[in-house]
């Protein structure tokens, strides 16, 4: 049935976890993409160029697992391309943006972008208390709330949280100075600085069951959709504020479409360039096909271009025969090597969508047989009879064996055309060589061979 079919899911989405996954494929690029991703804070990020040689070893794969490998630490944020090839600060503004305000399991209807704001709000609050700025009873308690509990100091929603409440009663005054702290502390342009820390504290202080508050932050943000540049200036320095917090990295996958137009490849890389100086801390992962990197994007990049997107290069190798067994064992269990064993060795595919697919195929020509079968192949062989011993058979409806030749004295009688019926009495095998009464045949039994004997003589007389 197609529902128990091991090999019918071929093509993966990025962000959605696999079933079926093996170890073994594509560890040391797993291993050096995770040493380069895992870096503090404060490292600046790269540019990662991954490659495979051709489309179907498995890059989507890989991505999605350090996805959930780092995903505590790491903000993976998808670049979906618009229309197929067009992607730019607005639309990566908007992937941004539908990553952030995705509910998280468990939390009520908490988003990323709810603990973002107010891990943001604990963390620039911290020298104002500190300071003294911001006056407090408890400074050292304000303090250690602040900087061991963001998340439910800042709970605006929560009747106990004091201190969210008295952020949101002196919010006029105290969203200013948060602003001239993050920018400051990071280096950001203080106008772009003050629109994000007001959305932020609009979308965060709004009850979390409002089915709005989505739909006004992207009205917000997007209020000038006509201004690239002002899109470009959000996007640097949202980036730049998540950056602060947790590490983020920009996966554009699925980059097949770029492969028929230079012009948007080309585009498309100036942009990750631009992106790249102006959000140091953030790593971008370029996940390309070789021929679309040949085709699409080399020719029309520069020297310099070309070094900044593969300034990080990670190559897929493609399969032996040990991963391709690892890769049909992942997901039908003990029937690797049977199912390995049907493919034809001539033109066997080297790459992970391709040995699923054959695998696919050889699964649903497979015949059906008994499970106890299966266990021991002998069974599948029909019995080997001897043609020179007579075959017993314990079933009532078996076909009698052959009658035996029958001795006679006159050669006359083998010529005859008539045959002798002995299916009243069973004849005796006789001896190939010589012919001898068998001994244990009963004197009656003799009494009707002679008595057929001398009707036969009887009738044709002898020579």
């Amino acid at each position: 049935m197609p529902g128990e079919h091991p090999f019918q899911q071929i093509f993966e989405t990025f962000g959605k976890l696999p079933a079926a996954h093996t170890d073994s494929v594509n560890r040391e690029a797993r291993e050096a993409l995770k040493g380069w991703l895992d870096a503090p804070l404060d490292k600046p990020g790269h540019c990662i160029l991954l490659k495979s040689p051709r489309a179907g070893h498995g890059k989507t794969h890989l991505l999605t697992r350090l996805q959930h490998e780092l995903g505590g630490s790491h903000e993976f944020i998808p670049l979906q391309a618009v229309g197929g090839s067009r992607i730019d600060a607005s639309t990566v503004l908007d992937d941004t943006l539908r990553g952030l305000v995705r509910a998280l399991p468990a939390t009520g209807g908490l988003t990323v972008f709810d603990l973002v704001a107010r891990r943001l709000f604990s963390s620039s609050l911290q020298p104002l208390v500190n300071s003294g700025e911001v006056p407090c009873q408890d400074r050292e308690g304000a303090l250690s709330s602040l900087r061991d509990r963001p998340i439910e100091t800042f709970d605006f929603h929560h009747p106990s949280a004091v201190t969210a409440h008295w952020a949101r009663e002196n919010f006029e005054l105290l969203g200013p100075r948060l602003s001239l702290e993050i920018s400051q502390k990071n280096g950001l342009p203080l106008r772009e600085t003050s629109f994000w820390v007001d959305a932020m504290y609009r979308f965060a202080a709004t009850p979390i069951d409002n089915p709005g508050r989505v739909r006004a932050l992207a009205a917000t943000v997007f209020d000038d959709p006509s201004a690239e540049s002002a899109a470009h200036e959000r996007l640097v320095v949202l980036l730049g504020l998540m950056g602060s917090l947790l590490r983020v990295v920009l996966v554009a996958d699925e980059l097949e479409s770029f492969s028929s137009d230079e012009a948007c490849a080309l585009r498309f890389a100036s942009f990750l360039g631009s992106l790249r100086q102006s959000v140091e801390r953030a790593d971008v992962i370029l996940s390309v096909n070789q021929d679309v990197w040949e085709s699409a994007f080399l020719p029309r990049l520069s020297g310099g271009l070309a070094d900044r997107l593969s300034e990080i290069t990670v190559e897929l190798e493609p399969l032996d025969r040990e991963g391709m067994l690892a890769i049909i064992e992942s997901r039908s269990p003990g029937m690797g090597e049977k199912i390995l064993g049907t493919m034809k060795a001539e033109g066997l595919p080297s790459y992970a969508r391709g040995v699923i697919k054959c695998a696919a195929e050889n699964w649903g020509l497979e015949p059906k047989v008994d499970e106890t079968a299966k266990e021991d192949p002998q069974l599948l062989m029909p019995p080997v009879v001897p043609q020179s011993a007579p075959v017993e058979s314990s079933s009532p409806f078996s076909a009698p064996s052959p009658p035996a030749p029958v001795a006679v004295e006159s050669e006359e009688a083998l010529d005859s055309p008539f045959q002798i019926d002995t299916e009243a009495e069973p004849a005796v095998q006789p001896d190939p060589d010589v012919v001898k009464p068998d001994e244990s045949v009963d004197e009656a039994s003799t009494d009707r061979v002679d008595d057929l004997l001398k009707q036969f003589r009887e009738r044709y007389g002898k020579p």
